[in-house]
């Protein structure tokens, strides 16, 4: 019997001192804090206060500039032209399809996509004559690329570089 009461006064203390901490921790959070990204806006916003690149000379011509080297063996090749006039991105239009579908890349001599862009992950990999839903939408993992200073500096080094593999 005794040591129901102590185990029951023991939980009922440690209750009591957690209410009293979710409190304390309410009246800290009513406090007003911003939060915001490198651009120093609100993270909830669209794509205000975004870095503009600007070009020395004239914007990269698509088929003209050299694509940088990756920076680790599966990452998604950057766009080495400008895509002003190419974006934003649509349900109803992409730009990008135009030159690299397979069979436009080819007459045009770019990049074509490759065949992965054509596996619908939620149908369980079925390949499908069309680019993948999952796909489309380029610029969710293909960033323009541009010689910028960094807002961050990049300490990244790939697993070959580190292996010291070539």
């Amino acid at each position: 019997m005794k040591k129901i009461v102590l185990i029951s006064a023991a939980t009922a203390l440690l209750l009591f001192a957690g209410c009293n901490q979710s409190t304390s921790a309410n009246n800290v959070s009513s406090k007003k804090v911003e939060v915001t990204g490198i651009r120093k806006a609100s993270l909830n916003k669209g794509s205000q206060n975004l870095p503009v690149v600007t070009y020395t000379s004239q914007a990269p011509v698509p088929g003209k500039v050299k694509p940088f080297k990756k920076s680790y063996v599966t990452a998604p090749p950057m766009i080495p032209h400008s895509i002003k006039g190419m974006v934003p991105i649509t349900v109803k239009n992409n730009m990008c399809l135009s030159c690299h579908l397979p069979k436009n890349a080819k007459t045009l001599g770019v990049t074509p996509m490759p065949k992965d862009h054509f596996i619908d992950n939620f149908e369980g990999g079925k390949h499908i004559k069309r680019v993948a839903g999952s796909r489309y939408f380029c610029t969710t993992c293909h960033a323009p690329q541009a010689n910028l200073n960094p807002v961050v500096e990049n300490k990244f080094e790939s697993m070959k570089a580190n292996a010291g593999l070539k």
